[in-house]
């Protein structure tokens, strides 16, 4: 043993200097993860935050025949035990939209017309605020994007698995669009991990918010689970999306498919037009049979000729 190597006699009678933090972190991350050391998770406790709006771009017309919030709810109803909570907020919100999330039983619905200074551009601020908001109530928080829904009946207890004290963040991520952060369409942490990390969707020095979760928690040398794309068919780089096999993000699903991945073709007039048509045929697709068109993306089902469909509509004399 070298001189400086401290005795088993020394350690047993603590006379070593040990940093008190450490043997606390050490102790946490020894405990089995998830459901194995934590209290069973009661579905009660799952409380989704999301934000629905219209904007200019996204007008009364296209949001009546696109109307995520009712696929959303579906969705979560499919692959959801029954108590999970939901705090949608509505900015800008049509009638109709605002009507139904308000019929829905595990809906608490808040509307930016019922609120002082209740409308905005970015909507990060509503993100926080909603999560302040259901961490009073749940133990696990997941923050998802309108166009974005779980595509797997065992989708809570894998998230709850995975998160630990030392891995507290599960979330999407998008390196197909640039991006190696946490995206904000799928965030999921548990009510302890916003305690001792105040997890934070403001885009202030990042390119997106809630990217600033993942890169917080790296620079303390933590981890977190990112859940990449696995769809074993894709009809776009970017749309259209499944990550980890667990959640679906359609990406842009109330806007113009403007993203950093295709911003080279932006001046291309040709280009882009090629891009809405394929945006606007996915999301028809989409709407029109979510589980055969979920299956084309994870190769059960066999796959359409996307770009044959979009010569034809871009074809048509009466395609807007």
């Amino acid at each position: 043993m070298s001189p400086s190597e401290p005795s088993t006699l020394r350690r047993a009678l603590g006379l070593v200097r040990t940093d008190p933090q450490r043997l606390v972190r050490r102790a946490l991350d020894r405990r089995p993860a998830g459901p194995r050391w934590l209290r069973p998770l009661q579905p009660h406790e799952v409380v989704i935050c999301t934000v629905h709006g219209n904007s200019e771009r996204y007008d009364r017309a296209a949001a009546l025949q696109w109307p995520w919030p009712e696929l959303q709810m579906a969705r979560l109803r499919r692959h959801t035990a029954a108590g999970f909570r939901v705090l949608a907020y509505g900015n800008r919100l049509i009638e109709e939209h605002e009507a139904y999330l308000r019929s829905c039983p595990e809906v608490t619905f808040s509307s930016s017309r019922d609120l002082s200074f209740g409308e905005w551009e970015h909507v990060w601020p509503v993100r926080n605020w909603l999560v302040r908001q259901a961490v009073d109530q749940a133990r696990l928080v997941v923050n998802l994007d309108s166009d974005a829904f779980p595509v797997a009946d065992d989708w809570v207890e894998r998230v709850w698995a995975a998160l630990t004290p030392s891995n507290p963040v599960m979330a999407v991520q998008r390196p197909e669009n640039g991006d190696h952060h946490s995206d904000r369409c799928f965030v999921a942490f548990t009510r302890s991990g916003w305690r001792r990390h105040a997890f934070d969707f403001s885009p202030l020095g990042r390119i997106d918010a809630g990217g600033d979760i993942s890169t917080s928690l790296e620079a303390r040398g933590l981890t977190w689970t990112a859940l990449r794309r696995t769809n074993a068919h894709s009809y776009h780089p970017i749309v259209a999306s499944i990550h980890g096999d667990l959640v679906y993000h359609h990406a842009a699903g109330s806007r113009p498919p403007r993203f950093r991945g295709n911003a080279a073709w932006w001046t291309d007039d040709a280009e882009m037009r090629r891009e809405d048509a394929r945006h606007h045929l996915l999301r028809q697709r989409l709407f029109a049979d979510p589980d055969r068109f979920l299956g084309e993306l994870r190769g059960s089902d066999a796959p359409v000729d996307l770009e044959a469909m979009v010569d034809a509509q871009l074809a048509d004399p009466n395609d807007p």
